[in-house]
Parts: structure tokens; sequence; C-alpha cells
């Protein structure tokens, strides 16, 4: 076991009996399960930030909007103060380099639902996002948000260029459609306001496996790329995979639209549905296909490096299509 573990939970006051790393993708994840003496044990999900993740304020921003969100009863990982009542921490560099930002966040207990995913799930997945974006909106009233992060980061550019680095490893029929559609994309994007009803604080990234059920009461993780966007990205990203199920998963599109509309309803049950959601919730949908294949482009050593690889890449092929055709 690595000692910085132990190391790092003392300094909470806390003893480590396990840990196991759950994800070391651009940050490392560990699941820690500690004891304080004679207290029943506890388990945290210890982050350590990307060492390219230099800027704290981005990272505050998360952590102020996620000790709102549990103060307020949302299912949600609630940061943790250390006993000097710091809540970021730094972590020493594998590498001897500069240190990495680090936090320690209660473990969120809960189930994935691909499968099981029903209306009266999705229901409750558009609540917590409306209250969510409540919250966030709250807190950028009141200047907690100090900085300017864009939640949607993909650069849509260099694929309406015919620039994108890595493309050509792609599938000629794919490639031919790829870059009128990212031009239309981008264009659609520009367009869309940025007015307090339709833009805020979002996840960016909340997508199936990032939602967890205790029964029916939806709650998130992964909130490292939170940031400033649509409030309509948050809902697309929850649709990407029932509207388009190319990452191995279930296939929802013969209920697709029952499932869209519960979520859009749990969201309107908590506070308005966004300005233009029903122009930019396709144009979101559609524009995150360009996410995973940044993800597959930039970070997979091969194509087919997980077995939905191939699969997806087809399918988004035909969605792009689709996309252009309408």
């Amino acid at each position: 076991m690595d000692p910085r573990l132990q190391d790092f939970v003392s300094r909470y006051g806390l003893c480590l009996q396990q840990a196991r790393r759950v994800a070391h993708l651009d940050c490392r994840v560990y699941r820690l399960r500690t004891s304080t003496g004679s207290g029943p044990a506890q388990e945290w999900a210890l982050r350590i930030y990307a060492a390219d993740r230099q800027d704290a304020g981005p990272i505050e921003d998360e952590l102020a909007w996620l000790s709102a969100a549990a103060d307020e009863g949302l299912h949600v990982p609630a940061p943790q103060a250390d006993t000097h009542g710091a809540v970021l921490q730094a972590w020493p560099s594998d590498e001897g380099g500069a240190s990495r930002h680090a936090v320690l966040l209660r473990w969120l207990h809960g189930r994935l639902h691909d499968r099981g995913l029903t209306p009266v799930r999705l229901h409750r997945v558009g609540m917590l996002a409306g209250r969510l974006h409540h919250i966030g909106n709250r807190l950028a009233a009141a200047g907690t948000f100090k900085s300017p992060r864009r939640a949607w980061t993909t650069d849509l550019e260099p694929w309406a260029c015919g620039t994108r680095a890595g493309a050509h490893r792609l599938d000629p029929g794919l490639q031919a459609v790829l870059q009128p559609a990212a031009a239309r994309l981008q264009s659609q994007m520009q367009a869309f306001n940025t007015g307090p009803a339709t833009w805020g604080w979002v996840h960016s990234d909340l997508h199936l496996w990032n939602l967890l059920f205790i029964r029916d009461v939806a709650g998130a993780i992964d909130f490292s790329d939170c940031g400033w966007g649509h409030h309509a990205l948050d809902l697309a990203a929850c649709l990407q995979y029932i509207r388009h199920p190319l990452a191995g998963n279930f296939d929802h599109r013969p209920q697709y639209e029952r499932l869209r509309d519960s979520l859009l309803e749990g969201y309107a049950s908590v506070r308005p549905l966004p300005d233009d959601l029903l122009k930019q919730l396709p144009v979101y949908l559609t524009a995150r296909l360009f996410v995973t294949l940044d993800w597959m482009l930039e970070d997979w050593p091969r194509l087919d490096h997980r077995t939905w690889g191939p699969g997806f890449l087809r399918g988004a092929k035909e969605a792009l299509a689709g996309y252009l055709q309408g």
C-alpha cells in the first residue's frame, strides 16, 4: 500500500484500513476505508487531480458547488475538511515534480442502472439536474464562482476544418461526415444565447456511468469537468447513450421518447426548462459524439481498445449522417 495514503488520511484524524484504486483517467481515484479508533469504519473517495490541473480556482468552485448541494441533501459526494479546516490538499508528485491537488470526498453509495433505467428514475435524474442548476445559479449570483472555466471543452474547429490530429485513423466513411457535421454543430452552438435562463454552472458529464441510484433516489459523481455552460448540456449528457446506445449498453431506443420526456418533466418540476432547450438538446446530443471520439483518439492505444469501440464508430457515422440529413 502506498504510504502516502496513510499520511493523507492522517490529516483528517483517520486511520487507513483498506485502499483500492478505482479510476485512473484524467484523475486518479481511490476508494478508502478508514477508522477513527472506537468509531465505525467510514468510506471515502480520494480524488487526485491530473498534473496539468494546477489552477486551483476551478477545483475550489467544484468543491463549493458540491458542498452546497450536499448541505441541501442531494445525493452527491460531500467534500471533507481536514483537522485544520482545509478542503483542498496537496498530493506529492510521483515524479518528484510539482505536487497535485487532491480532495477527500464521502464515498457515494448506490447502483448504476442501464437495463434498469425507468421513466421514474429518469424523472429523479431530471429533478437532480434541476436542483443542481438552481444551486449553481444561486452561487453564481452570490459571486461564489471565481473561475471562467467552460464546461464544454471539445474543440470542434479542427474537426470542422479537417485538421483534427489522428482523424486519419478513422474509417473514410466516418471521416466524410465528420467535417460537415462539426461545422454545422459549431455554427449552431455559437448562435445559442448565454442568458441566465439557459446558461450557468453545470456538471457537463452527467452520463449513465456517473449516475448512482439508491432505490429511486438519483445521485451523481465525478464533478471534475464542471464549469460554465448551457444547462441543456447536462440533460444531453444523460440522454446520449439512451439515444445512441453505442457503448455496449442496453438499447433504450424503443422507449427513448418516454425516458426523455420523464427526464424533462422531472427537471421542470423543480425549475423552469431552459430557454431554447428543444433547439439545444439535439445539438448537444450530437456534439457529444465528438467528445467520445476525442477520448478514443487521445487516450486509446487502438480504436478497438474497448470491445464497443468499432460499434461506436459505425453508429457514430450513421448518427452524424442522419443529423446532416435532418
